[in-house]
C-alpha cells in the first residue's frame, strides 16, 4: 500500500509490471454501487446476503479484487479455488455468481462440446435439434426486447411477431432445457444466476453457446487504470452480441472520438463523432485513477487535461440501444501494404465462430500484401475429420492440455511443446487439410471486404498458453510474442 498525500492509494497492477497505476479508495469504492440488474427490484437480479462465488482469478487481478469488494458490500461469501480443483468446487460449493475471463469459459465450452461430440446418434441428433430451437428461439428474444445491434430499434410490428414465435417455441425449449441444457447448468454447480466476464474480448460464438445453454453472462469492459469498470452488460437488459459491453456505470461518461486528433496538443475537449462510427474510446468518472506513480508523462498522455482517460480501444456506440460495442484495439491494428487499415479481432470473433477445426487464431500480416492467420488446430476436431490418426490424436491431445495447463512445469512444457510442433510441420504439408481451411475461413468471413480476407494459413497444434508465455495471466493473447515465436515460419509464406 502506497500513501499519497491524504489519499490511501492502492499499487494496482501486476507485480512485475514496470508501470503502476495510481489508485484511491474512492476510486475502488465507486465501483460498489454499481448495479447489475437496475431496472428490476433489488431482490430479483442483485447478489443477495449469504450467497456465494467461487473465486478462479488472482487475487491481484483487479477484476477480481473489485468483484469481491462489490461482493463483501452485499454480504455474499467468497470461497477460492484454483485451476486443477475448480470443476470439482463448483459440484462442491454450487455458486450463485462467478467471475471468469473468456478463455476459462472457453475451455469449459469445448469440454461440453467434446462431450456432446463423443456421444451416440441419439444425442448428436438431440444436441443440434435443441440448438436450433434455442438459437431461434434466443434470437427473438432480443427482438422481443428491443435488444438489437443496429440503427434503429425493431418495429413494434416485429415486436409482436417475435414474442409470438417465443411463446410458440417455449414447450419445446422448456424440454430441450430439461434434456440437454440443464447438464451444461448443473456443470457449473446449477444455482449460477450469472457469470460476470472480463479481462478480454468475448468470442461471439462463446457468447451464443452460453446463451443457448440458458446461462446469463453479463460482460464488463475497462481497464486496471478505471478499477476496472467502465462499462457493463446489465443482467436484465443484456444485449448479447459480439463485442457488446453494456451501457456505462454510474457518473461515467463514454465518448467515441476521431484517433487521429493529438490529446496532448487539443486546446478543446475532443467532441464525439456521429452515433454509430467507429473511433476511439475515452471515458471519464469517479473511478479512474489520478495517474500513473511518479510517471508524470505517462498520466499526460493517458488523461487529457479535461479528465477524459484515452482507453486505446476502438468502438462505437449501438444507436438503437446505445451499447458500447467493442471492435478492436488501436495498437493492434494490422496495416497492409495498399495502406488499408485492419482490425483483427472481429474476424478472428468470426473464424472462430463458424470453424470447430480451429481452436486459436491470430491475423497478423503488417506491410505485407494480405492477412496470415496463425492457427491453432482443435485435435479432437482433426481425428473426427480424418486428418489425425486416433491413437496419436490421444496422445497429442494429452500434451496439448499439459502445455495449457498454467502449472505445468518448464520441462513438461518444453517436452509437450516439441511433440506437438514436430505433428504441425506434418500437417503444415497437407495441402488437403490447407485448402479445406481456407474454404472454410473464405465462406466464415464472406462478409467482411476484400482486403479482410485471410491470404494463407500457418497451423500450429501447439495452444498459446501461460506456461508458453504466449499467454497472459488474465488470458489474453501476447501477440507480439506469438509474431516472434512464428517469425521464421510466416518469412517463408509468399505474399
Amino acid at each position: 500500500m502506497l500513501t499519497h498525500g491524504k489519499n490511501r492509494c492502492y499499487k494496482l497492477n501486476h507485480p512485475f509490471a514496470s508501470r503502476y497505476s495510481f489508485m484511491s479508495l474512492g476510486n475502488l469504492l465507486h465501483q460498489i454501487g454499481n448495479r447489475l440488474s437496475p431496472n428490476t427490484h433489488y431482490d430479483d437480479g442483485e447478489p443477495l446476503p449469504g450467497e456465494l462465488t467461487l473465486a478462479l482469478l488472482p487475487v491481484w487481478h483487479i477484476t477480481e479484487r473489485t468483484f469481491e469488494l462489490w461482493l463483501l458490500s452485499r454480504g455474499c461469501c467468497i470461497t477460492y479455488s484454483s485451476i486443477r480443483t475448480f470443476k470439482e468446487d463448483l459440484a462442491k460449493y454450487k455458486p450463485q455468481w462467478l467471475v471468469l475471463v473468456p478463455r476459462v469459459l472457453e475451455k469449459i465450452a469445448t469440454g461440453i462440446q467434446d462431450k456432446f461430440a463423443s456421444g451416440g446418434m441419439v444425442v448428436k441428433l438431440l444436441v443440434k435439434f435443441f440448438t436450433r430451437i434455442a438459437g431461434f428461439r434466443a434470437s427473438h428474444f432480443k427482438i422481443s426486447n428491443q435488444l438489437v445491434v443496429g440503427y434503429h430499434p425493431p418495429s413494434d410490428r416485429q415486436v409482436i411477431q417475435s414474442k409470438l414465435l417465443c411463446a410458440a417455441l417455449s414447450p419445446l425449449h422448456t424440454i430441450g432445457t430439461k434434456i440437454v441444457w440443464s447438464k451444461v447448468q448443473n456443470g457449473f454447480g446449477g444455482r449460477v444466476k450469472a457469470i460476470i466476464c472480463g479481462g478480454s474480448a468475448l468470442a461471439s460464438s462463446l457468447e451464443s453457446f452460453y446463451e443457448i445453454c440458458g446461462i446469463s453472462i453479463c460482460v464488463g469492459y475497462g481497464l486496471t487504470e478505471c478499477s476496472p469498470l467502465l462499462t457493463h452488460r446489465q443482467k436484465d437488459r443484456n444485449l448479447v452480441a459480439g463485442g457488446s459491453v453494456g451501457q456505462p456505470c454510474i457518473d461515467t461518461e463514454i465518448r467515441i472520438v476521431d484517433p487521429s486528433v493529438d490529446s496532448t496538443s487539443t486546446v478543446r475537449e475532443r467532441s464525439s463523432l456521429p452515433l454509430g462510427q467507429i473511433g476511439l474510446i475515452i471515458a471519464k468518472g469517479p473511478q479512474i485513477t489520478a495517474g500513473y506513480y511518479k510517471n508524470m508523462q505517462a498520466t499526460k498522455n493517458a488523461i487529457d487535461q479535461f479528465g477524459f482517460f484515452d482507453t486505446g480501444d476502438l468502438g462505437r456506440l449501438n444507436p438503437a440501444t446505445g451499447d458500447l460495442i467493442i471492435t478492436g484495439r488501436c495498437k493492434d491494428t494490422i496495416v497492409l501494404s495498399n495502406g488499408e487499415n485492419i482490425e483483427p479481432s472481429p474476424i478472428e470473433d468470426a473464424i472462430l465462430a463458424q470453424i470447430s477445426m480451429i481452436q486459436q487464431v491470430m491475423l497478423t500480416g503488417q506491410d505485407g500484401r494480405s492477412l496470415i492467420a496463425i492457427i491453432v488446430l482443435n485435435i479432437n476436431e482433426l481425428v473426427e475429420a480424418g486428418f489425425l490418426d486416433g491413437k496419436l490424436g490421444k496422445t497429442l491431445q494429452k500434451n496439448f492440455d499439459k502445455v495449457n495447463d498454467p502449472k505445468c512445469s518448464e520441462d513438461d512444457c518444453t517436452l509437450g511443446c516439441s511433440i506437438l510442433n514436430e505433428e504441425s510441420e506434418n500437417l503444415r504439408k497437407n495441402h488437403v487439410l490447407v485448402s479445406v481451411l481456407m474454404n472454410q475461413i473464405s465462406q466464415a468471413t464472406v462478409g467482411f471486404r476484400k482486403w479482410e480476407q485471410v491470404g494463407s494459413v500457418l497451423l500450429t497444434l501447439e495452444p498459446f498458453s501461460m506456461c508458453n508465455s504466449l499467454l497472459t495471466q488474465s488470458y489474453k493473447v501476447k501477440r507480439d510474442a506469438v509474431l516472434k515465436r512464428y517469425e521464421g515460419h510466416i518469412q517463408k509464406i509468399p505474399q
